[in-house]
Protein backbone atom coordinates (compact mmCIF):
# COMPACT_ATOMS: atom_id res chain seq x y z
CA UNK A 1 0.00 0.00 0.00
CA UNK A 2 1.37 3.37 -1.06
CA UNK A 3 0.80 7.09 -0.51
CA UNK A 4 2.00 9.14 -3.48
CA UNK A 5 2.85 12.62 -2.24
CA UNK A 6 3.84 15.93 -3.78
CA UNK A 7 4.21 19.26 -2.02
CA UNK A 8 4.92 22.86 -2.99
CA UNK A 9 6.91 25.06 -0.62
CA UNK A 10 8.17 28.57 0.05
CA UNK A 11 11.74 27.45 -0.73
CA UNK A 12 14.16 24.54 -0.85
CA UNK A 13 15.45 24.37 2.73
CA UNK A 14 13.16 22.24 4.90
CA UNK A 15 14.61 23.75 8.08
CA UNK A 16 13.67 27.32 7.18
CA UNK A 17 10.85 27.06 4.64
CA UNK A 18 7.23 25.88 4.80
CA UNK A 19 4.67 23.89 2.83
CA UNK A 20 2.19 25.85 0.69
CA UNK A 21 0.34 22.96 -0.99
CA UNK A 22 0.08 19.21 -0.56
CA UNK A 23 -1.46 16.36 -2.55
CA UNK A 24 -1.70 12.75 -1.35
CA UNK A 25 -2.90 9.93 -3.62
CA UNK A 26 -3.53 6.54 -2.03
CA UNK A 27 -2.42 3.66 -4.29
CA UNK A 28 -3.17 -0.02 -3.71
CA UNK A 29 -0.43 -1.28 -6.04
CA UNK A 30 -2.77 -1.34 -8.99
CA UNK A 31 -4.49 2.03 -9.07
CA UNK A 32 -5.19 5.25 -7.16
CA UNK A 33 -8.03 4.64 -4.70
CA UNK A 34 -8.33 7.96 -2.88
CA UNK A 35 -6.97 11.49 -3.11
CA UNK A 36 -6.48 14.48 -0.83
CA UNK A 37 -5.36 17.95 -1.90
CA UNK A 38 -5.23 21.36 -0.27
CA UNK A 39 -3.36 24.65 -0.23
CA UNK A 40 -1.59 25.31 3.09
CA UNK A 41 -1.06 28.64 4.84
CA UNK A 42 2.72 28.72 5.43
CA UNK A 43 2.41 31.59 7.94
CA UNK A 44 5.16 33.44 6.08
CA UNK A 45 5.55 35.30 2.79
CA UNK A 46 5.96 33.35 -0.44
CA UNK A 47 9.01 34.67 -2.33
CA UNK A 48 8.35 36.29 -5.69
CA UNK A 49 10.44 33.75 -7.66
CA UNK A 50 8.55 30.84 -6.05
CA UNK A 51 5.23 32.38 -7.10
CA UNK A 52 6.61 32.65 -10.64
CA UNK A 53 7.29 28.90 -10.65
CA UNK A 54 4.19 27.54 -8.89
CA UNK A 55 1.63 30.29 -9.43
CA UNK A 56 0.86 30.16 -5.69
CA UNK A 57 0.82 33.61 -4.05
CA UNK A 58 0.14 35.03 -0.59
CA UNK A 59 -3.49 35.84 -1.36
CA UNK A 60 -4.23 32.25 -2.43
CA UNK A 61 -3.02 30.75 0.86
CA UNK A 62 -4.26 33.48 3.24
CA UNK A 63 -7.45 31.58 4.11
CA UNK A 64 -6.04 28.07 3.62
CA UNK A 65 -5.62 25.76 6.64
CA UNK A 66 -2.33 25.88 8.51
CA UNK A 67 -0.33 22.64 8.54
CA UNK A 68 -1.29 21.69 12.09
CA UNK A 69 -4.94 21.79 11.00
CA UNK A 70 -4.37 19.08 8.37
CA UNK A 71 -1.68 17.16 10.29
CA UNK A 72 -4.10 14.48 11.58
CA UNK A 73 -5.38 13.91 8.02
CA UNK A 74 -1.81 13.45 6.74
CA UNK A 75 -1.04 11.00 9.54
CA UNK A 76 -4.20 8.97 8.89
CA UNK A 77 -3.73 8.80 5.13
CA UNK A 78 -0.08 7.73 5.30
CA UNK A 79 -0.31 5.35 8.28
CA UNK A 80 1.12 1.94 7.36
CA UNK A 81 1.91 3.06 3.80
CA UNK A 82 5.11 3.61 1.83
CA UNK A 83 5.44 7.25 0.79
CA UNK A 84 6.18 7.52 -2.92
CA UNK A 85 7.56 10.71 -4.45
CA UNK A 86 9.74 12.00 -7.25
CA UNK A 87 12.86 12.92 -5.28
CA UNK A 88 10.89 11.78 -2.25
CA UNK A 89 13.50 12.91 0.27
CA UNK A 90 12.56 16.54 -0.45
CA UNK A 91 8.86 16.00 0.37
CA UNK A 92 9.60 13.70 3.30
CA UNK A 93 12.05 16.15 4.94
CA UNK A 94 9.48 18.95 4.75
CA UNK A 95 6.79 16.75 6.29
CA UNK A 96 9.08 15.67 9.10
CA UNK A 97 10.05 19.25 9.89
CA UNK A 98 6.43 20.41 9.89
CA UNK A 99 5.58 17.66 12.39
CA UNK A 100 8.71 18.39 14.44
CA UNK A 101 7.32 21.86 15.18
CA UNK A 102 4.76 20.29 17.50
CA UNK A 103 7.02 17.44 18.70
CA UNK A 104 5.45 14.66 16.66
CA UNK A 105 7.83 12.06 15.24
CA UNK A 106 6.63 11.39 11.68
CA UNK A 107 8.30 8.26 10.31
CA UNK A 108 7.33 6.36 7.18
CA UNK A 109 9.04 4.12 4.67
CA UNK A 110 9.78 5.85 1.38
CA UNK A 111 10.24 5.03 -2.29
CA UNK A 112 11.85 7.44 -4.74
CA UNK A 113 10.65 7.28 -8.34
CA UNK A 114 13.82 9.08 -9.48
CA UNK A 115 16.05 6.28 -8.21
CA UNK A 116 13.65 3.56 -9.30
CA UNK A 117 13.44 5.08 -12.77
CA UNK A 118 17.23 5.21 -13.06
CA UNK A 119 17.32 1.51 -12.20
CA UNK A 120 14.42 0.30 -14.34
CA UNK A 121 14.60 2.80 -17.23
CA UNK A 122 18.34 3.46 -17.74
CA UNK A 123 19.67 5.80 -20.39
CA UNK A 124 17.08 8.57 -20.14
CA UNK A 125 18.45 12.04 -21.03
CA UNK A 126 16.85 13.47 -17.88
CA UNK A 127 15.10 12.09 -14.81
CA UNK A 128 13.31 15.28 -13.83
CA UNK A 129 9.58 14.63 -13.56
CA UNK A 130 8.64 16.97 -16.41
CA UNK A 131 11.16 15.65 -18.93
CA UNK A 132 10.84 12.01 -17.93
CA UNK A 133 7.06 11.98 -18.29
CA UNK A 134 7.38 13.74 -21.67
CA UNK A 135 9.90 11.18 -22.93
CA UNK A 136 7.71 8.30 -21.73
CA UNK A 137 4.52 9.79 -23.19
CA UNK A 138 2.94 10.19 -19.76
CA UNK A 139 0.35 12.96 -19.44
CA UNK A 140 1.49 15.67 -17.04
CA UNK A 141 -0.90 18.56 -16.49
CA UNK A 142 -0.48 21.48 -14.06
CA UNK A 143 3.29 21.18 -13.64
CA UNK A 144 4.76 22.58 -10.42
CA UNK A 145 1.43 22.26 -8.63
CA UNK A 146 1.04 19.54 -6.01
CA UNK A 147 -1.93 17.70 -7.49
CA UNK A 148 -0.65 17.92 -11.07
CA UNK A 149 2.78 16.58 -10.10
CA UNK A 150 1.28 13.90 -7.82
CA UNK A 151 -0.94 12.63 -10.64
CA UNK A 152 2.06 12.50 -13.00
CA UNK A 153 4.09 10.66 -10.34
CA UNK A 154 1.24 8.16 -9.91
CA UNK A 155 1.22 7.43 -13.65
CA UNK A 156 5.01 7.08 -13.64
CA UNK A 157 4.69 4.73 -10.67
CA UNK A 158 2.17 2.63 -12.61
CA UNK A 159 4.65 2.46 -15.46
CA UNK A 160 7.44 1.32 -13.11
CA UNK A 161 5.16 -1.32 -11.57
CA UNK A 162 4.43 -2.67 -15.06
CA UNK A 163 8.18 -3.25 -15.49
CA UNK A 164 8.75 -4.70 -12.02
CA UNK A 165 5.64 -5.58 -9.95
CA UNK A 166 7.86 -6.07 -6.89
CA UNK A 167 8.81 -2.40 -6.73
CA UNK A 168 8.50 -1.16 -3.14
CA UNK A 169 10.41 -0.61 0.07
CA UNK A 170 12.32 2.26 1.55
CA UNK A 171 15.37 4.19 0.40
CA UNK A 172 18.52 2.26 1.18
CA UNK A 173 21.91 3.85 1.13
CA UNK A 174 24.40 1.83 -0.85
CA UNK A 175 27.82 2.81 0.47
CA UNK A 176 30.77 3.29 -1.89
CA UNK A 177 33.08 0.26 -1.77
CA UNK A 178 35.79 2.28 -0.01
CA UNK A 179 33.51 3.18 2.92
CA UNK A 180 32.37 0.89 5.70
CA UNK A 181 29.22 0.97 7.80
CA UNK A 182 31.45 1.50 10.83
CA UNK A 183 32.86 4.71 9.31
CA UNK A 184 29.37 6.06 8.76
CA UNK A 185 28.26 4.98 12.22
CA UNK A 186 31.09 7.02 13.76
CA UNK A 187 29.92 10.26 12.12
CA UNK A 188 27.99 12.10 14.86
CA UNK A 189 24.55 13.69 14.69
CA UNK A 190 26.09 17.06 15.57
CA UNK A 191 26.69 20.47 13.99
CA UNK A 192 29.96 20.99 12.18
CA UNK A 193 31.96 20.75 8.96
CA UNK A 194 32.64 17.56 7.01
CA UNK A 195 35.33 16.72 4.45
CA UNK A 196 35.21 14.12 1.65
CA UNK A 197 38.61 12.70 0.67
CA UNK A 198 39.68 10.64 -2.36
CA UNK A 199 42.19 7.78 -2.67
CA UNK A 200 45.06 10.30 -2.82
CA UNK A 201 43.92 11.75 0.53
CA UNK A 202 42.93 14.96 -1.26
CA UNK A 203 39.91 16.86 0.03
CA UNK A 204 37.42 16.89 -2.86
CA UNK A 205 34.39 18.41 -1.11
CA UNK A 206 33.65 20.40 2.04
CA UNK A 207 30.21 20.95 3.53
CA UNK A 208 28.53 22.01 6.77
CA UNK A 209 25.40 20.77 8.49
CA UNK A 210 23.54 20.98 11.79
CA UNK A 211 23.45 17.15 11.56
CA UNK A 212 26.62 15.90 9.86
CA UNK A 213 25.56 12.23 9.96
CA UNK A 214 22.24 12.89 8.26
CA UNK A 215 23.78 15.21 5.66
CA UNK A 216 26.51 12.72 4.71
CA UNK A 217 23.88 10.01 4.18
CA UNK A 218 21.97 12.39 1.92
CA UNK A 219 25.12 12.84 -0.17
CA UNK A 220 25.64 9.09 -0.43
CA UNK A 221 22.01 8.60 -1.42
CA UNK A 222 21.97 11.31 -4.10
CA UNK A 223 22.30 10.06 -7.68
CA UNK A 224 20.36 12.95 -9.23
CA UNK A 225 23.27 14.82 -10.84
CA UNK A 226 26.58 13.98 -12.51
CA UNK A 227 28.40 15.95 -9.83
CA UNK A 228 26.82 14.01 -6.95
CA UNK A 229 27.54 10.66 -8.65
CA UNK A 230 31.17 11.69 -9.26
CA UNK A 231 31.59 12.63 -5.61
CA UNK A 232 30.16 9.29 -4.45
CA UNK A 233 32.47 7.37 -6.80
CA UNK A 234 35.58 9.19 -5.53
CA UNK A 235 34.99 9.18 -1.77
CA UNK A 236 37.37 6.91 0.16
CA UNK A 237 37.29 8.64 3.54
CA UNK A 238 35.24 11.17 5.49
CA UNK A 239 36.58 13.52 8.15
CA UNK A 240 34.69 16.07 10.22
CA UNK A 241 35.07 18.83 12.79
CA UNK A 242 32.39 19.44 15.40
CA UNK A 243 31.65 23.13 15.99
CA UNK A 244 28.44 23.00 18.02
CA UNK A 245 27.58 26.41 16.57
CA UNK A 246 25.90 26.63 13.17
CA UNK A 247 27.41 30.11 12.69
CA UNK A 248 30.94 28.82 13.31
CA UNK A 249 30.25 25.94 10.91
CA UNK A 250 29.19 28.43 8.21
CA UNK A 251 32.27 30.58 8.76
CA UNK A 252 34.66 27.60 8.91
CA UNK A 253 33.16 26.06 5.77
CA UNK A 254 33.56 29.34 3.86
CA UNK A 255 37.17 29.78 5.00
CA UNK A 256 38.17 26.16 4.33
CA UNK A 257 36.70 26.16 0.82
CA UNK A 258 38.64 29.30 -0.11
CA UNK A 259 41.83 27.97 1.48
CA UNK A 260 41.78 24.33 0.29
CA UNK A 261 40.05 24.74 -3.11
CA UNK A 262 38.20 21.38 -3.23
CA UNK A 263 37.44 20.37 -6.81
CA UNK A 264 33.70 19.94 -6.16
CA UNK A 265 33.31 23.28 -4.38
CA UNK A 266 34.30 25.30 -7.45
CA UNK A 267 31.32 27.66 -7.25
CA UNK A 268 32.19 28.52 -3.64
CA UNK A 269 35.97 29.02 -4.00
CA UNK A 270 35.59 32.74 -4.43
CA UNK A 271 33.04 35.22 -3.25
CA UNK A 272 29.95 34.74 -5.36
CA UNK A 273 28.04 37.72 -4.01
CA UNK A 274 27.98 39.52 -7.36
CA UNK A 275 24.84 41.63 -6.94
CA UNK A 276 24.61 44.61 -4.61
CA UNK A 277 21.92 46.71 -2.97
CA UNK A 278 22.50 50.44 -3.34
CA UNK A 279 20.83 53.56 -1.89
CA UNK A 280 20.60 56.92 -3.67
CA UNK A 281 18.55 60.15 -3.49
CA UNK A 282 16.48 61.12 -6.54
CA UNK A 283 15.81 64.63 -7.87
CA UNK A 284 12.64 64.90 -5.78
CA UNK A 285 14.49 64.15 -2.53
CA UNK A 286 13.28 60.57 -2.05
CA UNK A 287 15.71 57.90 -0.90
CA UNK A 288 15.73 55.05 -3.42
CA UNK A 289 17.00 51.48 -3.41
CA UNK A 290 18.38 49.79 -6.50
CA UNK A 291 19.97 46.43 -7.32
CA UNK A 292 22.92 46.08 -9.66
CA UNK A 293 26.14 44.26 -10.45
CA UNK A 294 28.96 44.95 -7.98
CA UNK A 295 31.77 46.80 -9.73
CA UNK A 296 35.38 47.04 -8.40
CA UNK A 297 34.92 50.54 -6.91
CA UNK A 298 31.23 50.30 -5.94
CA UNK A 299 30.15 50.21 -2.32
CA UNK A 300 26.94 48.20 -1.91
CA UNK A 301 24.97 48.27 1.33
CA UNK A 302 24.49 44.53 1.10
CA UNK A 303 25.44 41.86 -1.43
CA UNK A 304 23.75 38.76 -2.82
CA UNK A 305 24.51 35.66 -4.84
CA UNK A 306 21.87 36.34 -7.49
CA UNK A 307 19.58 39.06 -8.78
CA UNK A 308 16.56 37.01 -7.71
CA UNK A 309 17.82 36.63 -4.14
CA UNK A 310 18.36 40.38 -4.00
CA UNK A 311 14.84 41.10 -5.31
CA UNK A 312 13.27 38.72 -2.79
CA UNK A 313 15.22 40.36 0.05
CA UNK A 314 14.27 43.87 -1.08
CA UNK A 315 10.64 42.87 -1.54
CA UNK A 316 10.50 41.66 2.08
CA UNK A 317 12.27 44.82 3.27
CA UNK A 318 9.81 47.01 1.36
CA UNK A 319 6.85 45.24 2.93
CA UNK A 320 8.30 45.40 6.45
CA UNK A 321 8.94 49.16 6.29
CA UNK A 322 6.06 50.06 3.94
CA UNK A 323 8.44 51.28 1.27
CA UNK A 324 7.30 52.11 -2.25
CA UNK A 325 7.98 49.33 -4.77
CA UNK A 326 8.64 51.91 -7.45
CA UNK A 327 11.25 53.69 -5.31
CA UNK A 328 12.81 50.28 -4.65
CA UNK A 329 13.05 49.47 -8.36
CA UNK A 330 10.64 46.56 -7.99
CA UNK A 331 7.76 48.00 -10.02
CA UNK A 332 8.66 49.22 -13.56
CA UNK A 333 5.12 50.29 -14.50
CA UNK A 334 3.97 53.89 -14.82
CA UNK A 335 1.74 55.49 -12.22
CA UNK A 336 1.15 54.16 -8.71
CA UNK A 337 3.04 51.08 -7.57
CA UNK A 338 1.13 47.85 -6.96
CA UNK A 339 1.51 48.15 -3.17
CA UNK A 340 -0.26 51.53 -3.22
CA UNK A 341 -3.33 49.81 -4.61
CA UNK A 342 -3.10 47.32 -1.72
CA UNK A 343 -2.73 50.21 0.77
CA UNK A 344 0.78 49.03 1.68
CA UNK A 345 2.49 52.09 0.16
CA UNK A 346 1.69 55.59 1.43
CA UNK A 347 1.93 57.18 -2.03
CA UNK A 348 5.55 58.26 -2.40
CA UNK A 349 5.35 57.02 -6.00
CA UNK A 350 2.69 59.68 -6.66
CA UNK A 351 4.26 62.38 -4.51
CA UNK A 352 1.42 62.05 -1.98
CA UNK A 353 3.75 61.16 0.89
CA UNK A 354 6.49 63.73 1.52
CA UNK A 355 10.17 62.82 1.11
CA UNK A 356 10.71 63.66 4.81
CA UNK A 357 8.17 61.10 6.06
CA UNK A 358 9.15 58.45 3.51
CA UNK A 359 12.88 58.83 4.13
CA UNK A 360 12.44 58.28 7.87
CA UNK A 361 11.32 54.70 7.16
CA UNK A 362 14.00 54.27 4.53
CA UNK A 363 16.67 55.20 7.09
CA UNK A 364 15.21 52.67 9.55
CA UNK A 365 15.40 49.97 6.88
CA UNK A 366 19.05 50.90 6.23
CA UNK A 367 19.88 50.32 9.88
CA UNK A 368 18.61 46.77 9.59
CA UNK A 369 21.27 46.02 6.96
CA UNK A 370 24.18 46.92 9.20
CA UNK A 371 25.60 45.30 12.31
CA UNK A 372 23.72 46.68 15.28
CA UNK A 373 27.06 47.34 17.03
CA UNK A 374 30.58 47.98 15.71
CA UNK A 375 32.43 46.01 18.39
CA UNK A 376 30.90 42.85 19.80
CA UNK A 377 31.38 39.15 20.53
CA UNK A 378 28.75 36.57 19.61
CA UNK A 379 28.31 33.70 22.04
CA UNK A 380 27.12 30.41 20.58
CA UNK A 381 26.83 26.75 21.52
CA UNK A 382 30.21 25.07 21.96
CA UNK A 383 31.50 21.81 20.43
CA UNK A 384 30.95 19.97 23.72
CA UNK A 385 29.18 20.49 27.07
CA UNK A 386 30.81 23.09 29.31
CA UNK A 387 32.20 25.12 26.40
CA UNK A 388 31.00 28.04 24.29
CA UNK A 389 31.89 29.18 20.79
CA UNK A 390 32.78 32.87 20.47
CA UNK A 391 32.92 35.01 17.31
CA UNK A 392 34.47 38.50 17.37
CA UNK A 393 33.68 41.59 15.28
CA UNK A 394 35.74 44.78 15.71
CA UNK A 395 34.97 48.07 13.94
CA UNK A 396 32.43 46.17 11.86
CA UNK A 397 35.12 43.69 10.69
CA UNK A 398 35.03 39.94 11.37
CA UNK A 399 38.13 38.99 13.41
CA UNK A 400 37.70 35.24 13.94
CA UNK A 401 36.23 32.60 16.24
CA UNK A 402 37.29 30.34 19.07
CA UNK A 403 36.18 28.12 21.95
CA UNK A 404 36.24 28.95 25.65
CA UNK A 405 35.04 27.32 28.86
CA UNK A 406 31.52 28.36 29.74
CA UNK A 407 32.52 29.70 33.17
CA UNK A 408 35.11 32.02 31.57
CA UNK A 409 32.69 33.93 29.33
CA UNK A 410 32.69 36.88 31.73
CA UNK A 411 36.47 37.29 31.40
CA UNK A 412 36.78 39.45 28.25
CA UNK A 413 40.58 39.11 28.23
CA UNK A 414 40.36 35.29 28.05
CA UNK A 415 37.58 35.47 25.47
CA UNK A 416 39.72 37.62 23.17
CA UNK A 417 42.73 35.31 23.62
CA UNK A 418 40.58 32.34 22.55
CA UNK A 419 39.80 33.96 19.17
CA UNK A 420 41.64 32.38 16.21
CA UNK A 421 42.27 35.05 13.53
CA UNK A 422 40.34 34.43 10.30
CA UNK A 423 40.02 36.32 7.01
CA UNK A 424 37.30 38.95 6.67
CA UNK A 425 35.52 39.25 3.32
CA UNK A 426 32.08 39.87 1.79
CA UNK A 427 31.07 36.29 2.47
CA UNK A 428 31.86 36.42 6.19
CA UNK A 429 30.03 39.75 6.57
CA UNK A 430 26.94 38.33 4.83
CA UNK A 431 27.10 35.08 6.81
CA UNK A 432 27.22 36.87 10.18
CA UNK A 433 24.68 39.55 9.26
CA UNK A 434 22.18 37.07 7.85
CA UNK A 435 22.63 34.66 10.75
CA UNK A 436 22.08 37.32 13.41
CA UNK A 437 18.90 38.50 11.71
CA UNK A 438 17.41 35.01 11.66
CA UNK A 439 18.78 33.45 14.85
CA UNK A 440 18.88 34.48 18.48
CA UNK A 441 22.44 34.70 19.82
CA UNK A 442 23.84 36.21 23.01
CA UNK A 443 26.32 39.02 22.40
CA UNK A 444 28.85 40.96 24.46
CA UNK A 445 29.09 44.61 23.38
CA UNK A 446 32.66 45.87 23.64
Amino acid sequence: MFAIIDIETTGLNAKNEKITEIAILLHDGGKVTESFHTLVNPEKRIPYHITQITGINDQMVSNAPKFYEIAKKVITLTEGRIIVGHNVRFDYNFLQNEFNEFDYSFKRKTLCTVKTSRKLIPGQPSYSLGKLTTNLGIQHKDKHRALGDANATAKLFDYLLSIDPKVGGEDAVKLPNALSKEQIKNIPHKTGVYYFLNSKKEIIYIGKSIDIHKRVLQHLNNYNTKKSVSIINEITNIKFEITGSELVALLLESDEIKKLNPIYNRAQRRSIYNYGLFSTIDNNGYNRYSIGKIEPMSKPINSFQSMQTAKDFLSNLAEEYELCQKLCGLDPNNGACFNYQLHKCKGACLGIESPYKYNKRHVLSLQKLKFQHKNFIIIEKGPEPGYKSVIQVMEGIYIGFGVIKENEIGNISKVKKAIQPMKNNKDTHNIINSYMKNKKSDIIIL
